[in-house]
């Protein structure tokens, strides 16, 4: 008998499945491998076209267990792999074509955290790949470094995900960080400055279009007024953070008209940090953003077709509410 211990005699099933027609917010529960992983491929089909099962299951706590699912499974092996995956796909599901109260709910469910880690750990691992490479070059540096580190605490592994993961990663906070007050949560929920991590996928020579597109909408959500404020904004600059005490205090920048920032200090040290990478001039703003859609789609769908589960998500259409950048 698999665990949890339900049993459907009639049906001939040892445990509850979601299916591509029925939804169960206890198939969640489930520990065992095959059930899970059935349940988790239907479910992101549901969530990705179905808005009456968006809504319940951030009402029956089934949101909070997809995000505990992902807190606690390690990317170490193929098959938590695909269970970190599909569980992932379901979410970004829920928030990408999800209702303002329903991305407001993926945020107070945790899901910020998640989405850093997997930013954080990106860079996480071509560091350490770098350094690598380093010690190849120098071995006998590389060995009594690893002597020196042989009695030290040990640290947690970093795991490196796919480019798919970084892309829908952006995808939902692009939509998250269009509203005022979960911008102003996302510090205080993940303990990083989340924007500051996000600037770095707009460097050009380092990222597909398809991420530098969307790290830079994110930069330019950023860069809203607050209209539950006044209209104030926050200094474009990720080290500051500095408000406006009044609308229109702040200078803009001349090239983008979006970045407003509390002084010439902040504003060069955001030019030399990557603000030069996410400025795009006002005339040429609209057709960047067009083609960077285009090539979302289209490879959002390439990539959708390579597992069961992304498959019938379909992700080809993009929601009315999507973010322009």
């Amino acid at each position: 008998m698999r665990e949890p211990n339900f049993s459907f005699p009639g049906q001939n099933r040892a445990a509850i499945c979601i299916t591509s027609s029925i939804y169960d917010r206890r198939a969640l529960d489930c520990t065992d491998y095959i059930p899970i992983i059935n349940t988790l491929t239907n479910l992101a089909y549901l969530t990705g076209s179905t808005p009456t099962i968006r809504e319940y299951i951030t009402r029956d706590g089934g949101l909070e267990r997809l995000v505990t699912i992902l807190k606690n499974t390690k990317v170490n092996d193929r098959k938590n792999g695909l269970k970190w995956t599909l569980a992932f796909q379901c979410v970004v599901n829920i928030g990408v074509r999800g209702t303002e109260h329903i991305r407001k709910r993926v945020v107070q469910a945790g899901m910020v955290p998640v989405i850093v880690n997997v930013l954080e750990s990106f860079f996480a691992v071509l560091k350490s790949a770098g350094q690598a490479a380093q010690d190849a070059s120098h071995p006998d540096d590389a060995r009594s470094i690893a002597q020196d580190g042989a009695t030290g605490e040990a640290r947690p592994q970093q795991f490196f995900y796919r480019e798919d993961d970084i892309l829908h990663s952006l995808q939902l906070l692009a939509y998250l960080s269009k509203y005022p007050s979960l911008r102003s949560s996302f510090h205080t929920e993940s303990g990083s400055n989340v924007f500051a991590i996000v600037e770095k996928f707009t460097h050009r020579t380092m990222h597909p279009l398809e991420i530098q597109y969307w790290a830079g909408v994110i930069m330019r959500n950023a860069c809203r007024k607050d209209d539950t404020r006044k209209g104030i904004r926050q200094c474009a600059y990720t080290g500051c953070g500095k408000w406006e005490t009044k609308p229109r205090e702040f200078a803009k920048c001349r090239r983008c008209r979006k970045a407003k920032y509390c002084s010439k200090q902040c504003q060069s040290k955001a030019w030399n940090e990557g603000h030069r990478w996410w400025c795009i001039e006002k005339k040429a703003e609209t057709m960047a953003s067009a083609n960077a859609t285009t090539g979302t789609i289209t490879a959002t769908c390439a990539a959708s077709a390579t597992t069961s589960a992304t498959a019938a998500t379909a992700t080809g259409t993009v929601p009315n509410d999507a973010p322009s950048g």
